[in-house]
This record gives C-alpha cells, structure tokens and sequence, in this order.
C-alpha cells in the first residue's frame, strides 16, 4: 500500500517552522508496511488545500492531512477535504459539548468559532484528542473509484503523535492487509 502525507500550514512554508510530523507518520506507516510515496506541503489557502486533496486522494491509498482543524479562519482542511470527496460536513453536537465543557474547566469562556472544530465530514469517525481542542477524523470507503483511508489530524505535535498512538495506529493495522505488515 501507499500513502501520501500532506502538511498543512502557511508556516511551515518559512525558514522558521520545520514538518516534523510527517517523519514519525513516515515510520510507523513504515512499521506497517505502507509505502510513503509522496509528502506534500501546503499553505492556508482553500484552492490550493482542495486541488491537493484532489490530487492524493487519486494517487494514494492512504492520505493524512496534518493541520489546519483549528477553531481560525485559515483553518481550512476540514472544508477541503470535504469539497473535495464531494461530501457534506455536519456540526457534531457532542464535540461541541465537550468543547464547553474543556473551556469551562479552566474557567474560559468559549469563543463560538471554536465550535468549528465540531465539524465532522459524513461517514467520518471522530478520532478524540485528549491533547488539545481539534479531533482527528478518520474515513474510509471507496473515493476516485478505488478503496482509500482519508485521515485529518490535528497539527501540534504532541496532539498528533497522542491521536496518532491512542486512535490510530490499530485501526491502520486492522485495515492494511496482512502480506503488507512487516
């Protein structure tokens, strides 16, 4: 199998922010025997975010989005991915439960736009966060005709690796077939 990684941010499109992220995707994917064929880096723009999800979701069959599921204006992948496959986002109203309550426990009042970060695309598991704000997301179906794994996780390191490790790792070894697995 193969995957592709793609990176999201106009930051790390400066001298100043590095993609650390796609290294340890890189390796525990190698770890299950998925190929990573491509790593892509794409800044904040909704154009640019949908023609590259376009793009990898025809030519891997695995495809993780890092970034981009903040409560911002910029934070644009959730909306892309979802113009891209063609599918409808829905506001998950237990997400946004969990999000008061998170802000409530450390006595701060919600902004509403955090409530963006409820927006789940259909068909989509919700992948919790413990580590932050903004869940992952994980799909799996046929897309461009072919059988695909569309994963978005949430960008700050020690958020991704925690998704990654608690919600992710098991359910990319239960869908990779055996022969791949090292």
């Amino acid at each position: 199998m193969n995957a592709e990684i793609i990176a999201i941010g106009s930051e790390l499109l400066t001298p100043f922010r590095q993609d650390t992220n796609s290294l340890y995707l890189t390796e525990r994917l190698n770890q299950l025997g998925v190929i990573v064929d491509f790593k892509t880096v794409v800044g904040d723009n909704r154009e640019h975010l949908t023609a590259v999800a376009r793009q990898a979701v025809k030519r891997a069959e695995i495809v993780i989005f890092m970034g981009g599921l903040g409560p911002t204006e910029d934070d644009l992948t959730r909306e892309c991915v979802a113009d891209a496959l063609g599918l409808e986002l829905r506001r998950d109203p237990d997400i946004v439960a969990k999000l008061y309550v998170r802000f409530a426990s450390r006595r701060i009042p919600m902004p509403p736009n955090n409530e963006r970060q409820a927006d789940v695309i259909a068909g989509a598991v919700v992948l919790p966060n413990e580590k932050g704000t903004a869940p992952g997301q994980w799909l799996e179906g046929r897309f461009e005709g072919a059988r695909r794994i569309i994963l978005l996780l949430p960008g700050p390191p020690f958020e991704l690796k925690a998704v990654w490790d608690k919600e992710c790792m098991e359910r990319m070894r239960a869908a990779v077939p055996q022969q791949f697995i090292a």
